[in-house]
């Protein structure tokens, strides 16, 4: 039997009579803290530090109550949840948070506070409140019956974040309840955290959808001065709370299909309505179970738009404008830089990439979302626990969460759907472009696979489709088991398990080899637009007619003067663009017999030997009477075209390409030459190599004029003069097929479906042909 308790020692309050708790003898550094508030900071230090799920303690707990005698650390020792030195080191962090708790309270002294009001001091989240089944606040927080423009009555807290409180309140002009929300602050909150609430408040609003909760009013408290806000009060049940239950009842052997689809349906209307929020350009950016309630009607209703933005709005999100310290709670909301809950967060959310943000971002929080529907666990829950043993911080998990695998639902859980899992894969991709691009896709393909249809991420094998026959003709499929044939099936089934798994492995490494070469693709076409539109743009700019004119006498300013000029935005471009060799203006001569023969006018150019240096080139060692076949091209083109010459290497590995745009005389319309702006196309290709995260299992190839050009894998980027000279065994297998592919023979594409994935396509619209393979190396 454990020992007793000691005798607890009554406190007198103030009034003479004794408050609802008692203090424990100082005799040791936690003498102060009761064994329930103990036991309360130990939870919610075992929630925050990740080493167990809100799942799991409630599971550990099933055995153990907080009113009992025997402590909790003693508890989950005992029943091998935790061992010895871990619960010592999370004990003194419990006790670290409880006295902080205690400091920061402004509720009087720390032995005058119920177990409700312990609750709320030490986890305002109410997670430990919902594990253990208690009522986290009530009336005796004092600030019960506080009226609001003397309309508003405060019932009792229903919980509390970063920015503000949300209470259960009653309407007396309108005699029902509704929720309020009001800063945590009050009216001593800074214009950074009132601009925050107010644009929450604003975005809420504007939403009409059934599926967003509907807000009532916006006012301001007439005692506090504090801003505040009521919506429909919606209870308390959540997604997460159906999540959870769903998988208990699995894991117990209760598995029906109904439940599930009950989740499924919800998350379709949760996608509905974040698709609605998305037509007004409005994303929400923190997207989770705990942020969808549903009601006693059974209605899906997303709420917590605090972090939600306009997409039209121009306002940058500063770190100055977010409240609260950065938090690395396992389920809280991260503020600052990194916007969103770690557990369910997109990588671009995580690596702080804020204008990468986008509906993409919510697509992937629905994906985290369905994952969770699938699993029961967080997506990043597992790294979050194995940085938790390697006592890998907040940066670390952020770090994981931006650079790390997808996570696959079907790894997580073997017995998950492989379509669902392949639906949920595509939608939390790492890549943005390769997710769904808009919430309704997703909720199309998740309809697909409720109602027994094919879904348009998963090539399922035939032996899933001769079930979904079966499940759709129920009496045949009996005949044909009764013949025998149910064994088949079953052992087809039982096989395929395995074969499933393989097939989902083998389409996420080829979607990766696409995406790789497609983000290849993207960046050397931006780069091709970008040189074409800085070339027009210089065409454009008034030097270029300052010198037309002074040429044609019609100008109070001498050439030289609009030389310099030009000369000085010319260098401001190199400047700019690092693999810009060259920029120039040149005028056209007519050369007789010779045809037309170019006279440069002004020239800027990058040093050969410092790459940081821009000069202009003096007039004397410009050009002259020479011939320049990329003037002579553009003399065929109409104005804003622009025509590209390349330049193959001479001595070295350099390629260069030059784009030209014809210059006219803006009074008579006649040619009059041509910019150029020569560029370093293979430094430009290093660059962007560079940039493509590759595993080690990759290896992208990219070919011009015939051969292999540049080679690209986890080690590095380097030339190379063909693919044979490379070292891994399964390019020199691929060697013909590869060569025979960048000589131009074949159709434009090469792909084999499982390891090898190859286009050839033009740089820009006029551009030299290029070829980019990207290929999948096993291990031997």
């Amino acid at each position: 039997m454990p020992a007793p308790d000691p005798a607890p020692t009554p406190k007198p309050s103030a009034g003479g009579s004794y408050a609802e708790t008692f203090v424990l003898p100082h005799n040791s550094p936690d003498a102060d803290l009761s064994k329930e508030e103990q036991d309360i900071a130990l939870a919610a230090s075992l929630l925050e530090s990740g080493a167990i799920s809100e799942r799991q303690l409630g599971t550990a707990l099933s055995q153990w109550s907080i009113h009992g005698s025997v402590p909790l650390a003693e508890h989950l020792e005992k029943s091998g949840v935790l061992k010895g030195p871990q619960i010592e080191q999370l004990s003194k962090r419990a006790a670290q948070r409880s006295h902080d708790s205690r400091q920061a309270d402004k509720e009087g002294s720390p032995q005058s506070a119920s177990l409700s009001h312990v609750l709320d001091r030490i986890d305002s989240s109410g997670r430990v409140a919902r594990v253990l089944g208690l009522s986290m606040v009530t009336r005796s927080d004092g600030l019960g019956g506080r009226a609001s423009e003397t309309r508003y009555v405060l019932v009792r807290k229903l919980g509390q974040g970063g920015l503000g409180r949300v209470w259960l309140a009653y309407d007396s002009s309108l005699r029902r309840h509704v929720a309020l929300k009001e800063l945590t602050d009050g009216d001593a909150a800074s214009d950074a955290t009132l601009r925050r609430f107010q644009n929450e408040a604003e975005i809420t609003g504007r939403l009409e959808h059934p599926g967003i909760v509907p807000l009532y009013q916006l006012g301001q408290d007439k005692h506090s001065g504090g801003v505040f806000y009521t919506m429909r009060f919606l209870g308390k049940s959540t997604l997460q709370t159906a999540i959870v239950e769903y998988h208990e009842r699995r894991e117990e052997g209760d598995d029906n299909p109904m439940l599930l689809r009950e989740l499924l349906t919800a998350f379709v209307s949760i996608c509905q309505a974040i698709a609605h929020a998305h037509s007004r350009r409005v994303i929400h950016r923190d997207l989770k179970p705990e942020n969808v309630v549903i009601d006693s009607f059974g209605q899906v209703i997303v709420i917590d738009w605090g972090l939600a933005k306009v997409l039209d709005e121009t306002t940058p999100d500063l770190p100055g404008q977010a409240d609260g310290p950065f938090d690395a709670s396992r389920s809280g909301t991260m503020e600052g830089q990194v916007l969103g809950t770690p557990m369910y967060m997109a990588p671009e959310q995580a690596s702080g990439r804020l204008d990468e943000i986008d509906a993409r971002t919510d697509v992937y929080g629905l994906g985290a979302i369905l994952y969770a529907i699938i699993t029961g666990v967080a997506p990043h829950e597992s790294t979050q626990g194995r940085l938790s043993e390697s006592r890998g911080g907040a940066r670390a998990l952020l770090s994981e969460i931006s650079s790390g695998p997808t996570p696959i639902a079907l790894q997580q859980l073997p017995s998950a759907d492989p379509s669902l899992s392949a639906i949920c894969a595509k939608a939390m991709a790492r890549r943005r472009y390769a997710r769904y691009q808009e919430a309704s896709e997703l909720a199309e393909d998740v309809q697909r696979w409720m109602a027994g249809e094919s879904v348009t991420c998963y090539q399922e094998p035939p032996t899933r489709r001769l079930r979904r026959w079966a499940n759709r003709n129920p009496r045949l499929s009996q005949t044909i088991g009764a013949l025998g044939l149910v064994a088949l099936i079953s052992g087809l089934m039982w096989a395929g398990s395995a074969h499933n798994a393989r097939i989902a492995e083998e389409a996420r490494r080829y979607e990766e080899l696409r995406s790789d070469f497609h983000e290849v693709q993207f960046l050397l076409q931006y780069s091709s637009d970008a040189l074409t539109r800085n070339c027009r743009f210089m065409s454009s700019i008034p030097p270029i007619q300052g010198i037309v004119r002074a040429r044609g006498g019609s100008t109070e300013d001498s050439e030289a003067v609009w030389d310099e000029r030009l000369a000085t935005i010319f260098a401001g471009l190199l400047r700019a663009n690092a693999n810009y060799l060259s920029v120039s203006f040149v005028a056209a001569i007519d050369g007789g017999a010779e045809g037309i023969l170019a006279e440069e006018i002004v020239r800027v150019d990058r040093s050969t030997g410092d790459r940081w240096l821009v000069r202009t080139v003096p007039q004397a060692r410009l050009l002259r009477d020479a011939e320049l076949p990329l003037l002579t091209a553009t003399s065929q083109l109409e104005p804003g075209e622009a025509t590209m010459v390349f330049s193959p290497p001479e001595g070295g590995a350099q390629r260069t390409l030059s784009l030209g745009v014809p210059v006219f005389d803006e009074s008579t319309g006649a040619w009059f030459g041509a910019v150029a702006i020569e560029m370093d196309l293979s430094g430009q290709l290093e660059l962007i190599l560079s940039s493509i995260v590759l595993s080690d299992e990759e290896q992208l190839i990219v070919g011009l004029g015939g051969e292999a050009w540049l080679v690209a894998d986890a080690s590095g980027v380097r030339p190379v003069g063909s693919v044979a000279e490379e070292d891994s065994a399964d390019w020199a297998a691929a060697d013909a097929q590869v060569q025979a592919f960048l000589g131009g023979q074949g159709p434009r594409v090469l792909a084999d479906g499982h390891s090898l994935y190859g286009e050839r396509f033009a740089l820009g619209r006029v551009g030299p042909e290029l070829v980019v393979v990207a290929k999948t190396i096993d291990a031997r």
